[in-house]
């Protein structure tokens, strides 16, 4: 485990004024973070639009990374927008040889594109289904070969949801921060989770690098209504591809929550909710969620601090299992510009039937698509400017 009182006997100072690190480099600790501002202008809700002269605060993260011989740590706290807080990742972790690892703490969940499933600031429908950034208090074994990457996971319960990032499911009563009063019957939890990833790594310099993946997760389904226990599985395939200055990523994803529901309660729909960042949303029980990226990494060379500005494009498309929900869609158009300390993106996202991208008018977008702007395509603009420290 991490010494911090061992390591004050034998720092150096270093370049970076927040990092510590011992002569012999066994032993280290980096402070770190970033602040991000955010402008959106966003097609349904013309009335609280200011134009792009106001840029409202985002995110300020708090990274915290040490090692100690062959155990480290990794935690990211956020202050979000709202006044509201998260916990992004809080792990431990041992090299148990050089290509295993174990980690313990709020640990991320493998599973497909991982831990980010898009290029672009704006998050895609999988992250907003569960398989994007989402932490879990757990356990994961890791093992990192130069042709396979292979993580096992086990999670007792999911992260509690005052400190949630990334959305999961939930019962209406642990969503005091944001659920709505038409929620209240939704009291299903996920225990017990298991989750598998194995990736093939192939290639060279002249082909690029890729790989190839499968990941899976089944979980029990408490309903703390009923006592009973229903059962969720996920199954996944994904690649992703780097050729000179190209990405493509791709993933396919099928999931079902089968839920032991009390009489009266819509087994088609889940409950998923965050911090309260966001109200409360259903997602449909089951469906098949698709995405497909792709990104161009172009140099820039005399600009100051400009060094790279990286194009993207990320498409995903939802098909619900009821044939009488029209399907989810978003595309994501934008550029990310890289100029450490600072980063910028810039985003134009299209959707239909997706609750990101329409909000309370399209607050079913997820399931059914009966709200005010269901099966209308709508876009936002997207700001986001960072600074890391």
């Amino acid at each position: 485990m991490l010494s911090l009182g061992a390591m004050t006997m034998s720092v150096q100072a270093a370049d970076d004024p927040l990092q510590w690190k011992s002569e012999d480099g066994t032993q280290s600790l980096k402070v770190g973070g970033v602040i991000r501002l955010n402008h959106r202008y966003e097609q349904w809700d013309a009335s609280k639009n200011r134009g792009f002269g106001k840029l409202d605060f985002d995110i300020f993260r708090l990274d915290l990374k040490g090692k100690s011989d062959d155990a480290y740590l990794n935690a990211s706290y956020l202050i979000q927008d709202q006044e509201m807080t998260s916990i992004e990742k809080a792990y431990v972790g041992y090299n148990l040889s050089p290509t295993q690892s174990i980690e313990a703490g709020f640990v991320y969940k493998p599973f497909a594109i991982y831990p980010y499933p898009q290029n672009g600031w704006t998050y895609h429908i999988p992250f907003f289904l569960g398989y994007g950034n989402n932490a879990a208090p757990g356990i994961n074994w890791n093992y990192n070969h130069p042709d396979w990457d292979i993580k096992l996971g086990y999670y007792p319960q999911m992260l509690a949801t005052n400190l949630r990032y990334s959305p999961e499911s939930a019962t209406y009563d642990d969503l005091s921060e944001n659920h709505l009063p038409f929620q209240a019957a939704y009291q299903n939890e996920k225990k017990n989770q298991f989750n598998a990833r194995i990736v093939h790594k192939f290639g060279n310099e002249n082909l690029g690098k890729h790989e190839v993946g499968i990941s899976g997760a089944i979980a029990q389904l408490h309903n703390k209504t009923t006592a009973k226990d229903g059962h969720y599985y996920a199954a996944g395939l994904h690649s992703n591809s780097n050729y000179q200055r190209w990405n493509l990523q791709s993933s396919v994803i099928h999931y079902q929550y089968d839920a032991e529901n009390p009489d009266g309660v819509n087994d088609d729909m889940t409950l998923m909710g965050a911090n309260g960042l966001t109200p409360a949303y259903f997602i449909a029980s089951e469906g098949t969620v698709a995405s497909l990226n792709l990104a161009y990494t172009l140099p820039v060379q005399n600009m100051g601090k400009l060094k790279s500005i990286r194009f993207y494009n990320d498409y995903s498309y939802f098909d619900k299992e009821r044939s009488d929900w029209a399907a989810s869609q978003m595309n994501t158009t934008g550029a990310m510009f890289i100029a450490s300390p600072f980063m910028v993106w810039a985003d134009y996202t299209w959707g239909k039937n997706a609750n990101i991208i329409g909000g309370a008018t399209n607050g079913t977008g997820f399931t059914s698509a009966t709200s005010e702007n269901s099966d209308k395509w709508m876009y936002r603009v997207n700001l986001n400017i960072g600074f890391s420290f």
